[in-house]
């Protein structure tokens, strides 16, 4: 059970970052800030899947 504890705080904490760069976009439009963005929303994801494929088998 403490994986999924520990990979739900990395998701918590890749929702704050994505909102602090969604807030930030804004005022700054640029293709750095969209990449990185993207990027987060994707890890956000894989981390979602991880944490459902865990819970399924337990």
């Amino acid at each position: 059970m403490s994986l999924i504890k520990d990979l739900s705080k990395e998701k918590k904490q890749i929702d704050v970052q994505i909102k602090k760069i969604t807030k930030a976009r804004l005022n700054d439009r640029t293709s750095s800030s969209w990449n990185s963005l993207r990027s987060l929303k994707k890890k956000k994801l894989a981390l979602k899947d991880k944490i459902a494929s865990i819970a399924k088998t337990h």
